[in-house]
């Protein structure tokens, strides 16, 4: 007869092959959702880590690769907001069809030993009870599990990680995806200094990357506030990966591969650059800020590459070289009072960058269409993106070889 160490070794075996056969194995769809017109972007980063059957969706993402390649698009993606993993998509019309395709998942296979969190999205769907589609996976899940004798997924938790099930089910149409990345990616562990209205790492990176920010040239941010812009700009230039010093999600699946992940980011740190190629200037005419950047950069391992300096833009002169990106995000809204003053400020920005930084490729984050006039800028194309319950506009182009005088202030 089994003893009860035999029988446990024996089901661990099994679900050690079914790891290996079902996850491991096969080509899997993922999805990275990011901010509404970023996909582009995004799609282009894909194709950089050789991802394949590419595809744009409004809001994210959708391509194909193995376990590894989830791995590698955690480590690398600048724009992403996570990765997920696609488990099943099946027609469910009824609780109990539900109930039965989900439970013939192999969640053995997929789930860590953490509480689950389920997000459920409805759209044009018979069922319209989000909790009575939450218990209905749930109980699907814990019925697979105890057949399998795996511990039973517990409630989620306000602190401490979660494993996040998101389900999508518009007319009748069921997705189920598990995220890998566990803290949203935006997250890289260090920005811990903040300033005014600062702008999320995702998006300036997708900015610069809009841009064509590639390191090739100098950049400027003359007001840096917290350094987003600059320290994305030096981990680009330096072919960083923004995921290097955090930890994901899938790290604590069953499925996953250590040696892989280590030799990923050895890889990583081998292709990396010791130093940006051409400066980068972070300016702010607040002391406050530069402090913040300083600690920040200093958190990311690239202060190093950042020209640090307390000065005023608008009497500044360019920086002594050639001609390199400058990218802003100007402050807007309480920190400058009134829409007419706001838009005062942004006629003051466009006639400097004409009169001073001829040559310079920009990108100018816009918060309101109707500065895009005040700037007077040769615009040539146009981001709209989410921005703190916003939507931003950011206008990308390049000045002219003639310089503008620039009129007293």
């Amino acid at each position: 007869m089994m003893n009860s160490e035999d029988w446990l070794f024996m089901m661990t075996s099994a679900i050690e092959r079914r790891i290996k056969q079902h996850v491991h194995a096969p080509v899997h769809t993922w999805f990275a959702p990011c901010s509404p017109g970023l996909e582009p972007v995004l799609a282009r980063e894909l194709a950089s880590i050789e991802a394949a059957e590419i595809t744009e969706i409004p809001g994210g993402v959708e391509f194909k690769g193995k376990l590894e390649l989830a791995y590698r698009a955690n480590l690398w993606l600048r724009t992403a907001n996570r990765v997920l993993m696609r488990v099943a998509e099946f027609r469910s019309r009824a609780p109990e069809e539900l109930f039965r395709h989900t439970k013939d998942v192999r969640w053995e296979t997929l789930l860590p030993a953490l509480p689950l969190r389920v997000e459920v999205s409805l759209h044009g769907s018979r069922m319209t009870s989000d909790s009575l589609i939450e218990r209905t996976l749930r109980d699907a899940i814990r019925d697979r599990l105890d057949e399998q004798s795996v511990p039973r997924v517990r409630e989620a938790v306000a602190e401490g990680p979660n494993q996040l099930l998101l389900v999508r089910l518009e007319e009748n149409r069921v997705t189920l995806s598990l995220d890998t990345s566990g803290e949203l990616l935006h997250k890289r562990g260090y920005r811990e200094e903040t300033a005014k209205a600062p702008i999320r790492e995702t998006l300036a990176a997708g900015i610069l990357l809009a841009a064509g920010f590639d390191g090739s040239a100098p950049l400027l941010d003359p007001m840096c506030g917290a350094g987003t812009f600059p320290i994305e700009a030096a981990l680009i230039a330096r072919r960083l990966p923004p995921g290097l010093h955090r930890s994901f999600l899938f790290e604590q699946w069953p499925s996953f591969k250590e040696a892989t992940w280590r030799h990923l980011k050895t890889k990583a740190l081998e292709q990396t650059l010791a130093a940006a190629p051409h400066p980068i200037f972070a300016q702010d005419l607040n002391s406050g800020a530069i402090a913040a950047t300083r600690a920040n950069a200093q958190r990311a391992g690239v202060l190093a590459d950042l020209t640090l300096k307390a000065a005023d833009f608008f009497s500044a002169q360019a920086p002594e070289g050639p001609a390199g990106w400058i990218v802003c995000n100007p402050p807007y809204g309480v920190r400058i009072g009134d829409h007419e003053d706001a838009g005062r400020l942004y006629g003051r920005i466009g006639s400097k960058l004409r009169g001073t930084y001829s040559g310079w490729r920009f990108a100018i984050v816009v918060p309101e269409p109707s500065f895009y006039g005040a700037l007077k800028l040769p615009e040539e194309s146009r981001l709209i993106l989410p921005h703190g319950g916003l939507k931003i506009g950011v206008t990308i182009g390049r000045l002219s070889e003639q310089v503008e005088p620039t009129p007293a202030s």
